[in-house]
């Protein structure tokens, strides 16, 4: 299956917005982004010839591509005060279990992340462009698999172990001082090892530099609190007290 396929049946399920209206009657034929054949629509009525990623298209010389990719593709709504229409594949994060196609924000992603369990079958996308169609680059996830994709590298989370330890060291390490941008290129100022201390400061780089390359460092530096959202937790606690 492929995550076109999740969201266009999603979406019939829903029913929450109108579906894009087809352009023509579709036929039967071979996908060219997903290879898989099944109704489809002519090439030129859903991309334009200056598409570009066409690397990523399975069966890149087929003239159809199918009506799932049509829907989650042009699936949208005019959002309050914009006059421009919001399509949620390519301009927004979400994830997607065949029952409900979900927008998230950051936030939102970091929730889905860390959850303890995940549906059966989902697929699951990450941005901070919002221009890429992250159906293109996504993968179904199956039983235990936790496959994000992040921009335009796919993420494995499956190993929770793994990624709560990294999880815990990197808040450690945003609580001590050492911000986001520090961390995915490891290049610190030295007025902040000045705050944060040297010994901290080594004892992070050295954890870090085998990994900050890593699409799975790099993900969960995304994933991080801001900075409001630390004065926000920070002003609850003392509240609580």
């Amino acid at each position: 299956m492929h995550p076109a396929n999740l969201i266009s049946i999603a979406l019939q399920k829903q029913k929450k917005q109108k579906l894009p209206e087809l352009p023509c009657e579709p036929v039967k034929a071979i996908c060219a982004i997903t290879g898989q054949r099944q109704l489809c629509l002519p090439r030129e009525e859903v991309i334009k010839y200056t598409f570009t990623n066409l690397n990523l298209f399975v069966a890149p010389t087929s003239g159809f591509i199918s009506v799932d990719v049509f829907y989650a593709w042009n699936y949208g709504y005019v959002t309050e005060g914009r006059g421009r229409e919001k399509r949620p594949e390519r301009m927004s994060s979400w994830v997607c279990d065949g029952e409900q196609f979900i927008e998230l924000n950051r936030q939102g992603v970091r929730e889905w992340v860390l959850k303890e369990e995940m549906p059966a079958v989902w697929t699951g996308y990450a941005t901070t462009s919002y221009k890429k169609h992250g159906t293109m680059v996504a993968k179904v996830n199956i039983g235990n698999h936790r496959i994000w994709a992040f921009e335009m590298r796919l993420v494995d989370c499956s190993d929770m172990k793994l990624v709560m330890n990294w999880w815990q060291i990197l808040n450690l390490a945003l609580r001590d001082g050492i911000g986001r941008t520090i961390m995915e290129g490891l290049d610190c100022p030295p007025f902040v090892i000045g705050k944060i201390g040297l010994k901290k400061w080594i004892e992070f780089e050295q954890w870090a530099a085998p990994k900050y390359q890593s699409a799975l460092y790099s993900f969960l530096c995304y994933l991080l609190l801001s900075q409001e959202e630390l004065r926000d937790e920070s002003n609850s606690f003392f509240n609580r007290q």
